[in-house]
């Protein structure tokens, strides 16, 4: 484009509403004119001053013609020097008449707001600005303006002081556009920039957001008269823009720059390729029945920026309720049953100077650019509200099939209002290579991070039990609250992983009551898994819970799970403890003295002390947890087995193990006791733990009989 002599036009557009307070239409208008914009021209080039009287003259400032719903009109501003006077020139004296050179003349009329100016005080500048409709086929360049002064004496009642006419070869004259203009809105200057385009294509159609910065130049705040924004295809059409928030509401302070949002829908997508013009236009009441767009500027419009945001790239969003900044901090991909969950970490922020509400936030997800899946927005901060200059953070999850690739991904995110037709927020691109979960090595805790629920967690003990057809693999967790008040401990999601990625789901022994600051509980994961499978490798994917887009409460069934890592897991001790003393199965100890046996042809006695001791150092939950201790020969002819329950059990009848020492005894009656035994010179007592059915030798140690064992 050729922008030093042949200037592109420039477009301003007019509606008029057909009574007052009546809605503008949104119907596309074609809109093609030239701009005589004298401020922007270098002296020589401007149209000279027409003299009106000793140290008076008039010159033509500005001047437009755009077409509207009820014919072309002309815009023009004349602007009277009365600098080098020494009196008052009354401007009632005078008037303004455009005509073509054919002499076909159009009838001018005073904008309401400059109808009040009387006079022009001597040394001074005053602007009156016109509007007149004029004929389809009328060129603003076979335009002049004929200045008369009123005659009473004349027949005609008025003398022609002048003409103020374009030349012969005016296309140089007529301005073009500008990057950047400076408005004046009565004394204020308020510089106007449009300094980004998005536009994002539909199904059919594009939607656009458009940043428009203002920055008053004057010495006191200046609140906007209400404007109207429209867009200008280089071939002439208009679609209005839609401040988010209206201008009228905007409080310009002295140099500090504004960003007003404009949205636009329902864009042709084909129309919106480039050479595009943002007009300014201010509504005028000319009668009670009677509106006009008065034209205030034209800018030109960027070409349209990506508006993909990148990781860790913050995007704008304006509201009715204020300025957001959304930035997308990390992508995870993680196992969950038969699919996997896509999840996107959001932090949202802003610079205002109070909280705001949440936006209603409807993301989705974009795969290969065609894929849509739709997610939701889960609240990752205990927080009411977006605090002021403070991060609060937001998951974005998603499921897909387990088997599906994918090599690209973006997070859409849209705000959910009243219409059926969300607005977009912004789009990012996710980098695939985010998706990994990090890896934990043994003995690192992982931090649960998040306003309200601070605490870390990390694998404390593994546990393996038996029965005749699998095996029980249970990982006790250590979970410390990191907050300053007692809280719960946050639900956990686990899977045990093996080292060819096979996944195993996991139960959830929980504790579910409080822990105080710095308290810690020991949190049981239980998987099945195969009597012959290895488990000497395995480790433990696991993250945090969540129930209908919340963290999920104690009561409450996951659904999915967040903020995903694989930990390390501690080898098990090998084989039973060969000693009766000091039996560990967390957060219990065993130990068991005095034992004596006593025989005769129809009863065995096993009698003996034991002392149960408890770390409360951690909160643990017992249920479905035994304790079993077996008295067994050494042919294996005669067994005593009972089974505890660890300090509460479901009924009164059953047997429970209290913290504390305490003396117990086995009894076994059999008529044909003594022809079992066949030798009496060794029996084992042997320590089971058992744990939902299934079984862990925690001790075995030989005893001979009749002794008694300290």
């Amino acid at each position: 484009m050729k922008r030093n002599r042949t200037w592109t036009k420039a477009v301003f557009s007019i509606l008029i509403a057909a009574a007052a307070g009546s809605s503008w239409t949104a119907l596309p208008l074609q809109a093609e004119a030239a701009a005589y914009q004298r401020d922007q021209l270098e002296e020589a080039a401007r149209l000279p001053a027409l003299a009106v009287g000793a140290g008076a003259a008039f010159e033509l400032k500005n001047a437009v013609i755009v077409p509207t719903e009820n014919g072309n009109m002309l815009f023009f501003t004349i602007t009277v020097d009365n600098s080098g006077s020494r009196r008052a020139l009354s401007f009632l004296d005078y008037w303004v008449r455009p005509e073509t050179a054919a002499g076909l003349q159009f009838e001018a009329q005073l904008i309401p707001q400059d109808k009040a100016k009387k006079e022009i005080p001597a040394g001074q500048r005053v602007d009156f600005s016109f509007y007149a409709p004029v004929n389809e086929g009328t060129a603003l360049s076979e335009l002049g303006f004929r200045v008369t002064r009123w005659n009473y004496a004349s027949k005609s009642l008025e003398d022609t002081v002048g003409m103020i006419s374009f030349p012969e070869e005016a296309q140089p004259i007529l301005t073009e556009s500008a990057a950047s203009r400076t408005l004046a809105f009565g004394s204020f200057a308020v510089d106007a920039e449009v300094t980004r385009w998005h536009l994002q294509p539909r199904e059919q159609y594009a939607s656009g957001v458009m940043t428009l910065k203002l920055t008053n130049r004057g010495q006191v705040g200046l609140k906007l008269p209400g404007l109207q924004f429209s867009l200008k295809t280089p071939s002439g059409l208009l679609y209005p823009l839609e401040p988010v928030i209206p201008s009228d509401k905007q409080l310009l302070t002295p140099h500090v720059p504004v960003q007003l949002q404009l949205k636009g829908a329902m864009l042709p997508a084909d129309a919106m390729q480039g050479g595009l013009e943002l007009l300014i236009q201010q509504p005028t009441a000319i009668t009670s029945e009677q509106k006009l767009n008065v034209p205030v500027a034209a800018l030109f419009v960027p070409d349209a920026q990506e508006q993909t945001a990148a990781l860790g790239d913050p995007v704008t969003y304006t509201n009715l309720t204020g300025t957001y900044f959304f930035q997308v901090e990390k992508l995870q991909r993680l196992p969950w049953e038969d699919v996997d969950i896509l999840s996107a970490e959001v932090a949202l922020s802003h610079h205002e100077g109070e909280a705001l509400p949440f936006p209603a936030i409807k993301p989705y997800f974009l795969l290969d650019n065609g894929v849509k899946v739709e997610a939701k927005a889960v609240m990752v901060d205990r927080a009411l509200g977006v605090p002021a200059e403070k991060q609060v953070h937001m998951q974005m999850v998603a499921k897909i099939p387990y088997t599906y690739p994918f090599s690209t991904a973006q997070l859409v995110l849209q705000e959910s209002g009243d219409s059926a037709v969300s607005q977009e927020i912004g789009r990012f691109l996710l980098p695939i290579e985010g998706q990994a979960i990090q890896q934990i090595p043994l003995g690192v805790k992982q931090p649960i991070l998040g306003s309200g629920r601070q605490a870390r967690y990390a694998p404390y003990h593994v546990n393996t039990y038996v029965n005749s057809n699998s095996k029980l693999v249970e990982v006790q967790v250590d979970a410390e609250n990191m907050e300053k008040r007692a809280a719960p401990v946050p639900k956990l999601t686990a899977f045990l992983k093996t080292p060819s990625d096979q996944l195993f789901p996991t139960k959830v022994k929980e504790v579910k009551q409080k822990l105080n600051p710095s308290g810690h509980a020991l949190v049981g994961f239980t998987a099945v898994v195969p009597r012959d499978m290895d488990t000497t490798n395995l480790s433990l994917l696991i993250g945090e819970s969540v129930t209908d887009q919340h963290w999920s409460g104690t009561e409450e069934k996951p659904e999915l799970y967040l903020n995903a890592v694989e930990m390390a897991l501690p080898q098990e001790p090998d084989g039973p403890k060969d000693s009766l003393k000091a039996i560990q199965f967390y957060p219990y100890t065993l130990t068991l003295s005095n034992l004596t046996t006593w025989l005769d042809s129809k009863e065995l006695k096993v009698q003996f002390r034991y002392l149960l001791e408890r770390d409360y150092y951690f909160e643990k939950n017992t249920d479905g947890s035994k304790l079993i201790i077996e008295f067994e020969d050494n042919k294996g002819q005669v067994s005593i087995s009972e089974s505890f329950y660890l300090e509460t059990a479901p009924e009164d009848k059953d047997r429970k193990m209290t913290v504390g020492e305490y003396e117990y005894k086995m009894v076994k009656q059999d008529n044909n006791l003594i022809y079992r035994v066949s030798q009496l010179k060794q029996y084992k007592i042997n320590v089971y733990h058992e744990l939902d059915g299934k079984k862990k030798l925690l001790a075995s140690k030989a005893i001979d009989w009749f002794t008694i064992m300290d």
